[in-house]
Formats: structure tokens, sequence, C-alpha cells
């Protein structure tokens, strides 16, 4: 885009993220937004973060981790975290001291170290900012709720800009970007894994439960390190061992540099942006200690438990609590239980799951979901009840595929000796509101049950067994309506429901 020459010069310091007010809250029952220092300090009077994007929530929520971990240096381990949560507030003299020596690191205008940018990257050829924003269609974005075009890109405030930039640093997919000779960009951190993360009463709270034991010695967030330059972004530069900065520790992960940005300030709003590929790491696979992350085991490899998009996340809760060598659960979830459990606090911890799918350098669709966690119970037992509850929803679910498979063949089969293509009976199938619904009915009900298990297990799963049967008698009733009253449609209805009944009465033994 000619509009710029081929650097942009930033002259003047502007906007410190530290004191301008730019993080979205919900406090005292009302929207604001303030500066990091003022929402760190200010955390135990917070609700919650609140942007539109849980992409956004989580990117700030690790970042406010970050300072607070290097300000104390720790918690060291669950005897101090109990101390900071005992003591309802983050310490005002260790956090505004740290804040204080690492100032000049948090503008985000800066003609040497813009914050979490690169001062000198070249700007012969912008991108809209929006390209940082995956529901935005920008270059190879696709439309999930905006359709401004590149060309003429909305402006931003520097508020929203600085918010967008931390989002994309956290989870942009890797894909191809052909820029300062490198062709394509690796993932950041939480590009397809998804996020969990404990909330507590108030944002102190929510803070602590994430604050898992940590050492401070051999970490380094962005700020605390040297001011990345284009040079070390290059092709011949980046790809040498000793420009490569591991996942190594928990706040450089926080703070992962997973692209060069550079905005450019425009009559106190944000347009376009100098980009171009961030600083390679090892690869993600390699590390397994992101305590917002759940890990599976794929034979000798731990992979990030994901999101997918033809289900919500409840039907994978059991990899929240991975039996012995399966897996690694959340290490923030079983902090906040040991909190939550040495502090005699038995209400549910809700759990929110955030995140996005992907499809290679896609972004299909972004999700938060929140579900009430029993913290009394131990791990293990309620992994146990959970496979039960969730081994009881898949049986019900193959005897409703087994029904609407002869209901579909029944209706598609005008000669009674001759079987349809299997492929059509598929697609009709999948017309059928059959699963869809069943699913979406538990969904619903996946939350109280929850909730029960805390009190008495089982009775949540008795509960859950009668609920299980209603979402299946709630997805047949909406299929038969939807295939109509005709002799034909009713005569498959009929073999269905044999087929139907027949299933539950062997495999559920309703």
């Amino acid at each position: 885009m000619s509009r710029y020459k081929d650097r942009v010069i930033i002259k003047m310091k502007d906007f410190n993220l530290i004191d301008e007010a730019w993080i979205p809250v919900r406090m005292g029952g009302e929207a604001a937004e303030l500066g990091l220092r003022e929402v760190i300090l200010r955390a135990h009077e917070i609700e919650r973060l609140e942007d539109p994007s849980p992409l956004v929530e989580v990117a700030l929520f690790r970042l406010l981790l970050a300072v607070v971990h290097r300000a104390l240096e720790g918690p060291a381990n669950t005897a101090d975290l109990l101390a900071l949560y005992q003591a309802g507030s983050f310490p005002a003299s260790a956090v505004d001291g740290y804040l204080r020596n690492f100032q000049e690191r948090f503008w985000l205008f800066h003609p040497e170290a813009p914050f979490y940018q690169v001062a000198d990257l070249p700007t012969d050829d912008v991108l809209p900012w929006t390209k940082l924003r995956p529901d935005v269609a920008s270059g190879n974005n696709p439309t999930l709720f905006s359709h401004a075009h590149d060309d003429t890109p909305q402006p931003a405030s520097y508020a929203e800009a600085a918010r967008h930039l931390l989002a994309h640093q956290t989870f942009t997919p890797g894909g191809l970007i052909r820029r300062l000779g490198v062709t394509s960009g690796v993932d950041a951190p939480l590009a397809r894994a998804a996020a969990f993360v404990p909330q507590g009463n108030n944002l102190f709270e929510s803070l602590t439960y994430s604050l898992v034991p940590y050492r401070p010695e051999g970490d380094q967030p962005i700020w605390e390190a040297p001011p990345i330059k284009t040079a070390d972004l290059q092709a011949d530069a980046s790809k040498r061992p000793q420009k490569k900065l591991p996942y190594d520790g928990r706040t450089r992960v926080f703070t992962w540099f997973s692209r060069a940005v550079k905005l450019l300030p425009e009559n106190g709003q944000v347009l376009y942006m100098g980009y171009g590929p961030g600083v390679d790491p090892i690869s993600p696979e390699q590390y397994t200690k992101d305590p917002h992350v759940a890990y599976r085991r794929n034979k000798d490899r731990l992979l990030p438990v994901r999101l997918r998009q033809d289900r919500a996340f409840w039907r994978d809760f059991t990899s929240l609590y991975p039996k012995e060598g399966a897996g690694i659960p959340p290490a923030a979830l079983e902090t906040a239980a040991r909190i939550k459990t040495q502090l005699l606090q038995p209400d549910p911890l809700p759990l929110a799951v955030l995140g996005q799918v992907t499809d290679q350098a896609k972004v299909l669709e972004i999700r938060r979901e929140l579900y009430p966690v029993p913290a009394s119970q131990s791990l293990a037992a309620l992994g146990i009840l959970i496979e039960r509850a969730l081994e009881a929803v898949e049986k019900t679910a193959s005897c409703l595929s087994k029904a609407g498979w002869v209901t579909a063949s029944r209706l598609l089969s005008l000669d009674p000796n001759r079987k349809p293509d299997s492929g059509e009976v598929r697609a009709l199938i999948d017309s059928f509101p059959l699963l869809p619904r069943y699913y979406q009915v538990l969904g619903l009900d996946f939350p109280a049950f929850l909730a029960r298990a805390e009190e008495d297990p089982e009775a949540a799963y008795a509960y859950w067994l009668d609920a299980v049967q209603n979402a299946r008698r709630a997805a047949w009733r909406e299929t038969r309506a939807a295939i109509g009253t005709e002799a034909r449609a009713l005569k498959a209805i009929q073999e269905g429901e044999r087929t139907l009944y027949s299933c539950i009465k062997k495999e559920v033994s309703e």
C-alpha cells in the first residue's frame, strides 16, 4: 500500500499501557477501562475482564499473570499461594515497583522499543490493522462476523489496537507470510489449544487460581528482553539456532513474539501496520507446561487438547481428568481446586473454556463456554463419574444413529428389495434434527449435572441418565415431526422406532 514510505519513524512516545485506560473490565456492575497498574492493584474490586472477544480476554489475563509472577518472583509453592489468596489483594509495593522499573517498555508507540512490536519493521507494504482480528475479513481471514474490507478498515483506538495486538500474538495460527525472506510463520502458543481458566468471585481470585507455583529463573517476558529488530527476524537470521528463543519460561510463553508488528498511529487512531514473521520457537509440542492447557498423549507425544467445530467441549470433558499416563490436566484447574479444598470452600468452581477452532491458517470459530466444576471431589473420582456419564451419552447416541439409518433407508426405498445408496442415506440422516437436537438438549443439562456432582455424585449420575433419555425422546419427537405424516413416512418411522427401542433395551437397559 503506497500511502506509507519504506519506514515510518515514530518520534514521540505515546500511550503507556501501565497508566492509560485500555483494559476492559466489569466493575461495580458497570463496564470500565483501566490501565495495567490499576487493574492489578484493584483486581479484588473488579468482577472480571470483559471484552466481546474471548481471545482478547485470555490474552489480557495472561499478560496480567506475567506481570504478577515477575513482580512477586513467585509464588514459589502452595503455601505462598494460599497466603496470597487469603491476603485478598496483590501487594501494591511489589507490583508498583516492578512496573516502574519497566515503564519505558510499555509505550505502545516508542522510537526504539514499542510494546510487543518491532520499531524498524518495513512499512512499504502495510496491512490493515484488522489483520490482528480473526473475526474480520482481512487478507486470508475468512469472515466470521465483520465484513470490513482491506482498503477501508474501520479505524481502531489505541486501546483497541493494543488489545488485539496481544490476542494476535497469543492465538494467531501458522501460515504463509512471505516477508523478510521468510515464507511462513509458526503457531502462537494458543493457536490450536483450548484455554481452561478457573473463575473466582473477582478478578483477584481468578488470577490467583492461575498463579501455579513458579520459579523466575530462566524466564523472561518480552519487555524484559532486548527489543527485537528486523534483522533478528529475517530468514538468514531467524533460522540460526542462536536466534531461537525456545518455549522455556512461563511468562515468555505468555508473551511470545509470534509475529512482528508495527502499529502506525494516524490522528489518534490506527488504520494500518507493518507486519512480518515472529521469532521461531522450538516445536510447541515440546512445551507441555502451559497452566491453561490440557494435554493428551498420542503415542509418545503430548498434544494440547483442542476445541472441535462439530461439538461443544462438554462432550470431551474427560480430557480434563485423564487416566494415569494418558495426558496432563490443566495445572491452573488443579491449583484452583487445591486452594478451594484447603480453604474448605465447597461451592463449584466455574471453569471458562475459551479458544478458537482452526483449519490450518484459517480461524473457523471463536468460542467461550462456562462449566461449574465440582471442587470438593478428587480429580480421579470426578474423572470416573464424567467418563460414566459420557459413556451413557454415546450409547444412546449410537441407538439414535441406528434408528436414523433404518428410517432414512426406508424412506429412500421405493423397492423394498433394493438397498439405497449409503451416501444418500447419510445425506438424509444429516438433514434430520436427530443427533444435533440430542446433543443440544444435553449440553443445556450438563452444567446442572456437574453442579449436582458437588454434593452427591450418584444422585448426579441418576439425574444425568434421566436427562439422557429425555434428550433422546425430544430428538426423536422432533425428527418424527420433520419427516412428516405421509404413509411411507409413518411406516419408516415405525421401523426406526422398533430399532431404537430394541437398541435401548439391549445397550442402555432402560
